[in-house]
């Protein structure tokens, strides 16, 4: 949490923000249209959902070596949730979501974490990285690569 805190504040001395220091900066706009852009640009792109979905990838891998299967899981769901979300922002992004990931590897994974079964989990992890730097490709940030 304090990190997506610093990044908003990051993000907002970076872009010259002239928001209020109260904690009501949103209300303290006081136009509808101006509010609007507010949460737009704090919602910002693809990218936002991108950092949950490394965090999650991350926290999945950690609860998978520690064969912690319900929390893994968790985290694979909510890996789906932040992908989807940022399709909502980014529509250009989602047919690649769904051809590189949601199509096959989510739905293959997911399922061999209901399983338990330590082998298949595992070897099936392997292959969400492939996925995941495939779209990457298809989306020309393939500098972005999982290893």
């Amino acid at each position: 949490m304090k990190q997506l805190i610093l990044i908003a504040l990051t993000t907002l001395s970076l872009y010259g923000a002239s928001y209020s220091t109260s904690s009501n900066w949103l209300i303290d706009l006081n136009a509808t249209p101006t509010q609007m852009e507010a949460i737009q640009k704090q919602f910002r792109g693809f990218d936002t959902a991108m950092m949950e979905v490394g965090y999650r990838y991350e926290a999945t891998k950690k609860a998978i070596n520690q064969g912690n299967y319900p929390l893994a899981s968790y985290h694979w769901e909510k890996i789906k949730t932040a992908i989807d979300n940022g399709t909502i922002r980014r529509p250009a992004r989602k047919s690649s979501a769904e051809t590189f990931f949601f199509e096959e590897i989510y739905p293959q994974f997911r399922d061999a974490l209901r399983t338990n079964d330590t082998t298949k989990i595992h070897a099936l992890f392997e292959q969400v990285k492939p996925s995941c730097n495939g779209c990457h490709a298809d989306q020309k940030v393939g500098f972005i690569v999982i290893e």
